[in-house]
């Protein structure tokens, strides 16, 4: 029994740390309760994996994901893993299996992905770079992984257990801007898609929760073009106008949401064009569009977003915690963190 025990307890601290690590990283939800159990049937060498699962008072927000744990290094893996049983103890043949996970990436995003091995191994993890096609130029990527057998494959990245998930977030949200029109004592992020109905009604209801407490709205572009055939020449559109002016953005976001019911492609842009010439700004605007400047401030949201593994709009950030679409969720948990009356964000906090 002595010599169960350390292993014995090394795994229970282990499930203890991914349960922690996990119960930040998903979304905020009232009643949340983390489980975590080993995943034998997924064997990676050289790491522990775990399956999770999230349950919680909102029934649509109980989730599961599977992770993995390099003790050696102290990290865990956050991201989508999908495992093929009947790959097992074949080796990996870039030329052959490349192909099959093109296919299988391309089926979940619903768009067209280029997939290359990467430069740096990771113990027995063979890196992967995936690159999609929102559009002609904008092509966000998100890092992955290939179990040797080629019967794991992960797209994401490793943790660090030292760096809480809100903190990590927070601090990737800090390496670029998103559109601001306005200054706050602290800040919300949402990432939207002006194709989303959700979008058009929780986005300005968070917004004026956030400025009437002191606070500012920064917006970031999330078009689910796999389902919304304007989203993405809306965002691109509004990216243009916010490299003009963050004002700009703000009428094209006021002008849009109101005509989404009869909006196209074209009109999306022509749209867009009408409140740049409104404001005498078409050469400016048309530059940002010719440029690339605005698709490219488009492709690095949806890279953002897909490192913070988002898949729907809208979603909010406030110090880094992941604040969903739900009723009075965003404006509720705002509140209890800026407490009586005090606005700025706690001591040491990055935004």
């Amino acid at each position: 029994m002595a010599v169960l025990a350390a292993p014995l307890r090394a795994e229970q601290t282990s499930r203890d740390r991914v349960a922690k690590y996990f119960e930040g990283w998903y979304s905020v939800c009232p009643g949340t309760q983390i489980s975590v159990s080993p995943a034998p049937e997924m064997v990676v060498p050289g790491y522990e994996t775990y399956k999770v699962e999230r349950r919680c008072y909102a029934k649509n927000r109980n989730e599961a994901s599977v992770t993995l744990v390099d003790r050696a290094r102290d990290e865990l893996f956050v991201g989508e893993v999908l495992f093929n049983l009947d790959r097992r103890n074949q080796p990996f043949t870039p030329a052959s299996d490349l192909p099959v996970l093109r296919a299988t990436l391309q089926s979940t995003y619903g768009l067209p992905v280029a997939l290359r091995v990467g430069a740096d191994t990771r113990g027995s993890l063979i890196p992967l770079v995936m690159t999609l096609r929102l559009a002609e130029g904008a092509l966000p990527s998100l890092p992955g992984f290939v179990s040797q057998d080629g019967a794991a494959l992960l797209v994401g990245q490793f943790h660090p257990f030292a760096v809480p998930p809100e903190q990590w977030r927070d601090a990737a949200l800090g390496q670029s801007q998103g559109v601001r029109a306005g200054k706050g004592d602290y800040t919300v992020t949402a990432f939207i898609d002006f194709q989303c109905e959700k979008c058009r009604q929780r986005e300005p209801q968070v917004r004026d929760f956030v400025t009437a407490h002191g606070g500012a709205m920064e917006i970031r572009f999330l078009p689910l073009v796999k389902v919304h055939n304007w989203a993405f020449a809306a965002a691109e559109s509004a990216a243009a106008l916010a490299g003009v002016s963050p004002a700009l953005y703000a009428r094209y976001e006021d002008a849009i949401f109101p005509r989404a019911a009869t909006m196209t492609e074209a009109a999306a842009r022509e749209l867009a064009a009408d409140v740049a010439d409104a404001a005498g700004s078409r050469e400016a605007f048309d530059s940002e569009i010719a440029s690339g400047r605005a698709r490219g401030r488009v492709a690095r949201d949806v890279e953002l977003a897909l490192r913070l593994g988002l898949n729907s709009t809208p979603v909010f950030f406030y110090r880094g915690a992941f604040l969903t679409s739900d009723p009075n969720l965003a404006e509720s948990f705002i509140q209890s963190k800026l407490g009586g009356g005090a606005h700025g964000p706690e001591p040491g906090s990055p935004r």
